[in-house]
This record gives C-alpha cells, structure tokens and sequence, in this order.
C-alpha cells in the first residue's frame, strides 16, 4: 500500500475519481478524459502536479478533482450575473493550446492579456470565448470594459507592504485576490497605488500568478538578489508567468530583462 506521504498528485487524482464514480482514461497528450453523466471532460494535471511538488497539498488535488462534477459543467451565467464575475488574467503567451478563441490582448511578446470569468463560489476560473459573448448577446467592447472596472474595484482593497532590505524597499502586495496578484499590474490604478512607496515607474517580478515583487529603478543594481527566488517560484509553482524583469511605465510594460538561461 503506498501511504500518503509518497503518494502522487495522479494517483490522488485517480482515487478520488474512482470515488466519486467519474470514468476516466488517459489520452494521447497525457489528458485525462473524464465521463460526467453526458458530458466529455478533458483535464490536464500539469499544473496540479506541479503545485503539488511544492507543497504536498493532498487536499488540493481533492478538491481540483471534486471540480470535475456536472454541476461545474452547466450552461454559463446570464449576463446580469456573469458581469460582475468578469476579470483578467495575466498569462504567458506560449500557452501551448493557444488563444484563437479567447478573448485576449497582447502585453508583450511573451505576455497576454486574458478576459476570464470566475464561479460564483471563486473557486474556478474559465476563459471567456466566442461562445460566451453569443450567449450574453454583448459585445467585445462591453466584456472590456465590464472586466477592467471589475478589476479596478478589486485594486480598491490591495495595499501595497515592504521588506527593508539593505536600505531597498522590496515591495509585495497584500491582497486576498490571490489568483489575479500578478494582474494588478495591468490596472490602470497600478501607479497610484505604488507610487507612494516606490515612485515610478518601477520594476516588477512576477514569475507567478499569486507572486509579485515591486522594485524602485533607482535600485536597479538589488535586481540579481532576486534570481533564485524568482527562477524557483517560475519553476516550481503550477500557475507560471514569466522569469523576466518588467518595467512598468507610462508608456506601458517592457520586459528588460530575464532570469531564465539560455537554453530555457
């Protein structure tokens, strides 16, 4: 019998699928196809196996896997509701299914922009897609706009807290949020937030999403110190965003530099 502790997120997984009696196979690209009444479910588990290497959360794969029940697969919110769960994800360009049918912006060349919707419960969060607007029966610009003000709201209750570090103010944001801390800093209230701690504009590191550091450019040099923390949450957490250094300024945001080797 394998015990707990060296148990795999699969294998957790498995089990609790096995429980709740969802049929279940493994496909070509290491997805699980799961049978939900009528419904098809392909899931990936790279994210969860990551999270769960980190931090040897059972329960959390459980959970992930408690999500996956027909009551997660009805038809989408009416818009009255879906407007208020409206937000944007900052997410990496390279997303291997791509965005053909997401709504999206481009940030940089290795960042996007990502129109979601979050359950009522905040427990998933889901991309809005074509498919969605057809349901609403609202437009593009509409999702936008609704999204950002959405955000800008929630940036009302993040405050902004320091490590003196060496005389260096090492900024990291306080927020319950914690899915969208790395997507504040796509907010237009985003400067006035940080500009009484660190002026601006500022360098920021975000190698996930619920992980940001905030640097003033005057400490420019203090950037290396952080390699080894940012290099490991970009590696080791299950939600990666990019190992690059960003500059956030009035004339938007410019990736200055990264932490990843080249061979990455």
């Amino acid at each position: 019998m394998v015990s707990p502790r060296n148990k795999t997120a699969d294998q957790i997984f498995q089990a609790e699928l096995n429980r709740l009696n969802h049929l279940y196979s493994l496909n070509e690209e290491g997805q699980y196809v799961i049978q939900v009444g009528d419904v098809t479910v392909h899931v990936s588990l790279e994210n969860i196996r990551r999270d769960f290497e980190r931090d040897n959360d059972e329960e959390a794969v459980k959970r992930f896997a408690q999500q996956v029940s027909i009551e997660h697969f009805q038809e989408s919110p009416d818009w009255q509701t879906a407007k208020t769960l409206l937000r944007y994800s900052l997410e990496p360009a390279d997303y291997v299914m791509g965005f053909e049918d997401t709504l999206h912006e481009t940030i940089t060349d290795d960042l996007v922009k990502v129109f979601v919707l979050v359950s009522t419960d905040g427990s998933r969060i889901t991309w809005v897609s074509s498919t969605n607007l057809s349901s609403w029966n609202v437009g593009r610009e509409e999702i936008l706009r609704q999204a950002n003000a959405n955000m800008e709201q929630l940036l009302e209750k993040v405050t902004i807290e320091c490590h003196d570090i060496d005389g260096v103010k090492l900024g990291y944001m306080v927020t319950e949020e914690l899915p969208f801390k790395a997507s504040f800093i796509l907010t237009q209230g985003f400067r006035e937030l940080v500009r009484p701690t660190h002026d601006w504009p500022v360098y920021i590191v975000a190698p996930t999403r619920d992980f940001v550091y905030i640097l003033a450019r005057k400490n420019r040099n203090f950037l290396g110190k952080l390699g080894s923390v940012v290099l490991r949450e970009y590696h080791e957490s299950g939600y990666p965003i990019t190992a690059d250094v960003l500059e956030i300024g009035d004339d938007g945001i410019t990736a200055i530099g990264s932490f990843r080797s080249d061979s990455e």
